[in-house]
Protein backbone atom coordinates (compact mmCIF):
# COMPACT_ATOMS: atom_id res chain seq x y z
CA UNK A 1 0.00 0.00 0.00
CA UNK A 2 1.06 3.38 -0.50
CA UNK A 3 2.41 5.84 1.95
CA UNK A 4 -0.51 8.10 0.88
CA UNK A 5 -3.49 5.45 1.88
CA UNK A 6 -1.79 5.34 5.28
CA UNK A 7 -2.12 8.77 5.83
CA UNK A 8 -5.37 8.86 4.58
CA UNK A 9 -6.32 5.99 6.92
CA UNK A 10 -5.70 8.20 9.79
CA UNK A 11 -7.10 11.28 9.02
CA UNK A 12 -10.38 9.42 8.13
CA UNK A 13 -10.33 7.96 11.52
CA UNK A 14 -9.25 11.07 13.41
CA UNK A 15 -12.34 12.71 11.59
CA UNK A 16 -14.61 11.07 14.60
CA UNK A 17 -12.70 13.14 16.78
CA UNK A 18 -11.73 16.21 14.66
CA UNK A 19 -12.45 17.88 11.35
CA UNK A 20 -9.28 18.70 9.72
CA UNK A 21 -9.11 21.75 7.15
CA UNK A 22 -6.27 20.93 4.50
CA UNK A 23 -3.79 23.43 6.31
CA UNK A 24 -4.10 22.12 9.81
CA UNK A 25 -3.93 18.21 8.42
CA UNK A 26 -0.68 19.05 6.47
CA UNK A 27 1.37 19.96 10.00
CA UNK A 28 -0.51 16.71 11.37
CA UNK A 29 1.03 14.39 8.65
CA UNK A 30 4.18 16.18 7.93
CA UNK A 31 5.49 15.39 11.51
CA UNK A 32 4.23 11.45 11.11
CA UNK A 33 6.39 8.78 9.50
CA UNK A 34 5.74 5.37 7.76
CA UNK A 35 7.63 2.47 9.59
CA UNK A 36 7.27 -1.30 9.49
CA UNK A 37 7.77 -3.60 12.07
CA UNK A 38 8.08 -7.33 11.75
CA UNK A 39 6.35 -9.80 13.85
CA UNK A 40 8.57 -9.95 17.06
CA UNK A 41 10.12 -6.43 16.62
CA UNK A 42 10.29 -3.99 19.82
CA UNK A 43 9.10 -0.76 18.96
CA UNK A 44 10.03 -0.01 22.63
CA UNK A 45 11.15 -2.26 25.72
CA UNK A 46 10.08 -2.23 29.00
CA UNK A 47 11.48 0.61 30.85
CA UNK A 48 12.68 2.49 28.24
CA UNK A 49 11.03 6.08 28.29
CA UNK A 50 8.61 6.66 25.40
CA UNK A 51 8.94 9.37 23.25
CA UNK A 52 6.34 9.05 20.55
CA UNK A 53 3.13 8.49 19.43
CA UNK A 54 1.25 6.18 16.86
CA UNK A 55 -1.58 5.15 14.70
CA UNK A 56 -1.59 1.46 13.53
CA UNK A 57 -2.39 0.98 9.98
CA UNK A 58 -2.23 -2.78 9.55
CA UNK A 59 -1.04 -5.33 12.20
CA UNK A 60 -1.42 -5.87 15.60
CA UNK A 61 0.70 -4.40 18.61
CA UNK A 62 0.33 -5.49 22.28
CA UNK A 63 1.87 -3.00 25.27
CA UNK A 64 2.80 -5.38 28.01
CA UNK A 65 5.20 -4.83 31.03
CA UNK A 66 7.44 -7.35 32.96
CA UNK A 67 7.21 -8.21 36.42
CA UNK A 68 10.80 -8.85 38.50
CA UNK A 69 10.19 -12.45 38.05
CA UNK A 70 10.44 -11.88 33.91
CA UNK A 71 7.18 -12.68 33.75
CA UNK A 72 5.30 -10.17 30.46
CA UNK A 73 1.89 -9.06 31.12
CA UNK A 74 -0.49 -8.19 28.51
CA UNK A 75 -2.36 -4.60 29.53
CA UNK A 76 -3.56 -3.57 25.90
CA UNK A 77 -3.36 -4.53 22.42
CA UNK A 78 -3.40 -2.04 19.63
CA UNK A 79 -4.99 -3.51 15.69
CA UNK A 80 -5.34 -1.47 12.76
CA UNK A 81 -6.98 2.05 13.22
CA UNK A 82 -6.13 2.22 16.87
CA UNK A 83 -3.73 5.59 18.43
CA UNK A 84 -1.81 5.59 21.26
CA UNK A 85 -2.25 8.45 22.72
CA UNK A 86 -0.07 11.16 23.92
CA UNK A 87 -1.39 10.41 27.64
CA UNK A 88 -0.66 6.54 26.73
CA UNK A 89 2.75 6.86 25.32
CA UNK A 90 3.95 9.39 27.41
CA UNK A 91 2.97 9.33 31.11
CA UNK A 92 1.36 5.98 31.28
CA UNK A 93 4.22 3.82 29.71
CA UNK A 94 7.14 5.75 31.37
CA UNK A 95 5.10 5.22 34.94
CA UNK A 96 4.63 0.98 34.49
CA UNK A 97 7.94 0.62 32.27
CA UNK A 98 5.76 -0.78 29.17
CA UNK A 99 7.16 -2.35 26.04
CA UNK A 100 5.57 -2.53 22.69
CA UNK A 101 5.93 -5.44 20.19
CA UNK A 102 4.32 -6.34 17.29
CA UNK A 103 2.30 -9.58 17.08
CA UNK A 104 1.52 -9.95 13.13
CA UNK A 105 3.88 -7.71 10.43
CA UNK A 106 2.69 -3.99 11.52
CA UNK A 107 2.46 -0.65 9.39
CA UNK A 108 2.78 2.19 11.45
CA UNK A 109 2.39 6.05 11.80
CA UNK A 110 4.67 7.34 14.43
CA UNK A 111 5.47 11.03 15.24
CA UNK A 112 7.86 12.32 18.09
CA UNK A 113 5.80 13.03 20.97
CA UNK A 114 7.76 16.62 21.49
CA UNK A 115 6.81 17.21 17.74
CA UNK A 116 2.80 16.27 18.17
CA UNK A 117 2.88 18.60 22.05
CA UNK A 118 4.11 21.52 19.98
CA UNK A 119 1.31 21.68 17.77
CA UNK A 120 -0.91 22.54 20.14
CA UNK A 121 0.11 26.31 20.34
CA UNK A 122 -0.61 26.28 16.57
CA UNK A 123 -4.10 26.04 16.04
CA UNK A 124 -7.12 25.02 18.98
CA UNK A 125 -8.06 21.80 16.48
CA UNK A 126 -4.58 19.93 17.93
CA UNK A 127 -5.38 20.93 21.51
CA UNK A 128 -8.91 18.99 20.74
CA UNK A 129 -7.46 16.66 19.29
CA UNK A 130 -4.87 15.44 22.01
CA UNK A 131 -7.76 15.59 24.93
CA UNK A 132 -10.07 13.23 22.50
CA UNK A 133 -6.94 10.90 22.41
CA UNK A 134 -6.61 11.25 26.11
CA UNK A 135 -10.14 11.02 26.93
CA UNK A 136 -10.45 7.77 24.70
CA UNK A 137 -7.16 6.18 26.41
CA UNK A 138 -8.81 6.86 30.06
CA UNK A 139 -12.15 5.83 29.34
CA UNK A 140 -10.40 2.21 27.92
CA UNK A 141 -8.26 2.38 31.21
CA UNK A 142 -11.53 2.72 33.24
CA UNK A 143 -13.60 -0.18 31.45
CA UNK A 144 -10.93 -2.53 32.32
CA UNK A 145 -10.63 -1.24 36.04
CA UNK A 146 -14.10 -1.85 36.68
CA UNK A 147 -13.73 -5.20 34.77
CA UNK A 148 -11.09 -6.55 37.36
CA UNK A 149 -13.31 -4.97 40.41
CA UNK A 150 -16.88 -6.13 39.35
CA UNK A 151 -16.39 -9.52 37.02
CA UNK A 152 -15.04 -12.74 37.51
CA UNK A 153 -13.04 -14.42 35.18
CA UNK A 154 -15.56 -15.83 32.58
CA UNK A 155 -17.28 -12.05 32.32
CA UNK A 156 -14.18 -10.69 31.31
CA UNK A 157 -13.26 -13.30 28.36
CA UNK A 158 -16.73 -12.21 27.30
CA UNK A 159 -16.44 -8.90 27.34
CA UNK A 160 -13.52 -9.63 25.37
CA UNK A 161 -15.37 -11.61 22.84
CA UNK A 162 -17.76 -9.01 22.77
CA UNK A 163 -15.53 -5.99 22.64
CA UNK A 164 -12.68 -7.83 20.68
CA UNK A 165 -14.02 -10.67 19.15
CA UNK A 166 -11.68 -10.70 15.82
CA UNK A 167 -8.60 -11.00 18.16
CA UNK A 168 -10.09 -14.27 19.77
CA UNK A 169 -8.25 -15.59 16.26
CA UNK A 170 -5.38 -13.26 16.08
CA UNK A 171 -4.00 -13.86 19.33
CA UNK A 172 -2.45 -17.00 21.13
CA UNK A 173 -4.06 -18.34 23.86
CA UNK A 174 -1.17 -17.32 26.12
CA UNK A 175 -1.34 -13.65 25.19
CA UNK A 176 -5.25 -13.51 26.43
CA UNK A 177 -4.95 -15.40 29.61
CA UNK A 178 -2.37 -12.70 30.18
CA UNK A 179 -4.45 -9.66 29.30
CA UNK A 180 -7.21 -11.06 31.42
CA UNK A 181 -5.38 -11.29 34.51
CA UNK A 182 -5.65 -15.54 34.83
CA UNK A 183 -3.54 -18.67 33.80
CA UNK A 184 -4.01 -19.97 30.83
CA UNK A 185 -5.12 -23.75 32.21
CA UNK A 186 -8.37 -21.52 33.58
CA UNK A 187 -8.60 -19.44 30.07
CA UNK A 188 -8.96 -23.35 28.68
CA UNK A 189 -11.18 -24.07 31.13
CA UNK A 190 -13.26 -21.31 30.48
CA UNK A 191 -13.30 -22.09 26.90
CA UNK A 192 -14.54 -25.60 27.25
CA UNK A 193 -17.21 -24.47 29.49
CA UNK A 194 -18.70 -22.03 27.00
CA UNK A 195 -18.49 -24.66 24.73
CA UNK A 196 -20.87 -26.70 26.09
CA UNK A 197 -22.88 -24.20 27.50
CA UNK A 198 -23.70 -22.74 30.62
CA UNK A 199 -22.70 -24.28 33.73
CA UNK A 200 -20.91 -22.85 36.86
CA UNK A 201 -16.92 -22.63 36.25
CA UNK A 202 -14.28 -22.68 38.87
CA UNK A 203 -11.74 -20.45 37.68
CA UNK A 204 -7.59 -21.20 39.26
CA UNK A 205 -6.88 -17.51 40.23
CA UNK A 206 -3.51 -16.44 38.67
CA UNK A 207 -0.28 -15.29 40.75
CA UNK A 208 -1.54 -11.75 42.47
CA UNK A 209 0.52 -9.67 40.29
CA UNK A 210 -1.05 -10.61 36.82
CA UNK A 211 -3.95 -8.42 37.98
CA UNK A 212 -1.97 -5.21 38.02
CA UNK A 213 -3.85 -3.22 35.37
Amino acid sequence: MEAAAHYRRMRQTLSQWADFEDREWSMLERIFQVRTVEKGESLLRPGEAAKGILFVCSGLLRYYYRETDGREVNKAFLREDSFSSPLNACALASEIGCGVQALEPTVILIADSAAFNSLYEAHPIFDRLGRKLGEWWMARKELRTRSFQSQDARARYLDFIRLHGDLVQRLPQYHIASYLGITEVSLSRIRRGLARGPRNLQVTPAPASFLNI
